[in-house]
């Protein structure tokens, strides 16, 4: 065990805690080179935890990279925390709250089945947040597992109460606030209404208050960060996740009345983005408790892939005279900026026996002219077996403002995404960005930008693969019921009408375009069949696809993928169940009627001669679509 002396502290009244954040397990784990990077890393972070024997391990967030890992990812995790936590060493830590209300469940360390020796208590990011049916973490397996306790997860988003987990050891008193991720601006206005509500113990003087979150620290634009000033004062500690850029300390002190809390911000533990703020030193720290008093202690982590970040500007650099072989020249500087950058690499390694000892190395490049410009992947090849990410070393990017637009030069769509690309933080400000840069004319006139952008951001941070089809078929049912309620005929009335709806999506915040989507439903009143697809005593799964109801006999029937779309085999008219066909035009053969003859008939489609009395004739392909239901007859 490696002991910090606290001075006169009693070790059985000192409470030790290894905090870290942001680990990001299964981060490129199909990589032949950094796949076990995020690995690597997790088990040093509780390999100290062990060595400086803790009293339990505190985590910030996003330990898994994906809302849905691999199972690779979730065996070897499990892997990792029963070779570190699990063990026969006694817990000295006392849980005096309502563990049904902390943790839903009992906590590990208190499970008479398990011997745990290390507890970790999590809550969770963005990254592993829950999703999909009944809203499911990632952290919600490890905890029903016994080897996470997860705490601080919220579902009501019109008001928080965080209760604290109590806990004590000998005269140390800890109340613990876990806060899991919620988007930022619905956060920032809930703290702005004071709907965020911290409850204290009775004795609130004797406790020491830590609060851990995963929000944007850094100002990212309006209401898109939690100010620090909005946190309540009685805290004398707030651990801080989701920003990778480590912010660590060295601190003694006791909280003096009236004075601040201190900020934890461990950063990741692998760098998931090649940003300057990833190459910083990547640390845990060891914080020790004593009543009020508190040392923290950062602990560089020694398992970490060396990474170099540069910024490299080209009018800057002493390139000769201009000639014909100027991009030449331009590889030849850069080539000798990655050899530079390697060789710093190496004075990075810890030597330890597990590190990475290929380096990271990303060169933010400025230009000024195309002929400086060249093929960065090929350029990278020239580094295969010295670097780790030999395919996007280089970062190009133009070195000028915003002056080509101001004088109204033509806009071309690389340049406009890589001038928006310069400042963004994720794909969600990328994307933002890059829309509002369009001209007038060539603007989204029916998608609402946000909506684009939350499902870009599902998509690949949950793995939400229906997340586009489900906002795509709201816009589309919410326009058609518009046109249909305003009784727009010609295509300067539908214009007229798209546009209202885009900006009523425009204007509205981010709850409401959530309830506008959701509730765009058509103002007509189609048919509702039922259709039975198998017949069965389990409980059925109803699935609602514009207006239709499609009744599923298990979770193996999936709904139809084309119920809004009014195409596939299921518009032409009802089929037979398994075994049968119906024929089109919603005839049934003989033999189909024979297998199932108490089958409910499905109601008569609208054909589109009365659709084309109302409207014209494009308008009404997308009513008469509207109101169709397939069904899929697949086994």
């Amino acid at each position: 065990m490696v002991g910090i002396d606290p001075g006169a502290w009693a070790s059985e009244d000192t409470m030790r805690i290894m905090i870290a954040s942001d680990i990001h397990l299964g981060h490129l784990e199909n990589d032949a080179v950094r796949g076990e990077d995020s690995f690597i890393a997790f088990e040093e972070v509780l390999s100290l935890a062990v060595e400086y024997d803790v009293d339990m391990i505190l985590l910030g967030g996003d330990l898994f990279d994906h809302a849905k890992p691999s199972p690779s990812c979730m065996y070897k995790c499990t892997q990792l925390i029963r070779k570190y936590c699990l063990g026969d060493k006694q817990i000295a830590i006392e849980l005096l709250s309502d563990q049904l209300e902390n943790f839903s469940r009992v906590v590990n360390y208190e499970d008479p089945n398990l011997n745990v020796s290390y507890p970790i208590l999590s809550i969770h990011g963005n990254h592993d947040d829950p999703v999909g049916q009944g809203s499911i973490s990632s952290l919600d397996i490890l905890s029903i597992t016994g080897l996470v306790n997860y705490f601080g997860k919220w579902t009501d988003y019109t008001q928080v109460r965080i209760s604290p987990v109590l806990m004590q050891k000998g005269c140390t008193k800890l109340a613990l606030y876990g806060l899991s991720h919620l988007k930022d601006q619905r956060l920032a206005r809930l703290f702005a209404e004071k709907k965020v509500e911290m409850e204290r113990p009775d004795d609130g003087e004797d406790w020491f208050n830590l609060l851990t979150l995963h929000q944007n620290r850094a100002d990212r634009g309006p209401s898109n960060y939690i100010r620090e000033d909005v946190l309540p004062n009685f805290l004398d500690m707030v651990v801080w996740g989701h920003e990778h850029d480590c912010q660590l300390f060295a601190v003694k002190e006791n909280k003096r009345e009236h004075e601040g809390f201190i900020v934890v911000q461990p950063g990741s533990t692998v760098a998931t983005s090649l940003a300057t703020g990833e190459a910083l030193p990547k640390h845990c720290a060891l914080l020790q408790i004593h009543k009020h008093d508190y040392i923290l202690t950062p602990v560089q982590l020694k398992t970490v892939r060396p990474f170099i970040f540069k910024t490299v500007v080209l009018s800057e650099e002493n390139l000769g005279e201009e000639e014909v072989n100027e991009n030449e020249k331009v590889q030849e500087l850069l080539k000798g900026k990655v050899n530079e950058a390697i060789e710093e690499a190496q004075r990075l390694l810890s030597g330890h026996p597990k590190q990475p000892t290929m380096p990271l190395v990303r060169l933010s490049v400025f230009f000024e002219r195309d002929a400086q410009d060249f093929n960065r992947v090929r350029f990278g090849q020239n580094f295969n077996g010295l670097v780790a990410n030999p395919n996007d070393v280089l970062k190009m990017k133009r070195e000028k403002k915003i002056r080509d637009r101001k004088e109204n030069v033509p806009i071309n769509d690389d340049e406009t995404m890589s001038s928006a690309a310069v400042n963004a933080v994720d794909i969600e400000s990328l994307l933002q960005d890059y829309f509002h840069t369009l001209p007038p004319e060539r603007r989204l006139t029916v998608l609402s930008v946000r909506a684009v952008t939350d499902a870009v951001r599902d998509f690949t941070l949950k793995h939400d693969e229906d997340i586009f089809r489900r906002v795509f078929d709201a816009h589309r049912q919410r326009c058609v019921a518009a046109l249909h309620a305003a009784g727009a005929e010609t295509v300067e009335d539908v214009e007229a009408q798209l546009k209202v709806s885009k900006q009523e999506l425009d204007a509205a915040d981010n709850d409401t375009l959530s309830v506008l989507i959701d509730r765009s439903r058509p103002v007509s009143k189609p048919a509702k069949p039922i259709v039975r697809l198998s017949n069965t005593t389990t409980s059925p799964v109803i699935s609602k696809r514009g207006g239709g109801v499609v009744v599923l006999s298990s979770d193996d029937d999936e709904p139809v993928a084309e119920v809004a779309r009014g195409r596939g085999r299921g518009a032409r008219g009802g089929r037979g169940g398994r075994g049968s066909r119906g024929g089109r035009g919603g005839r049934s053969t003989r033999a189909s009627k024979e297998v199932e003859p108490e089958r409910e008939p499905v109601p008569e489609r609208r054909t589109p001669r009365r659709a084309a009395q109302k409207t014209n004739n494009w308008l009404q392909s997308i009513a008469n679509s509207h109101r169709r239901i397939d069904i899929d007859d697949s086994d």
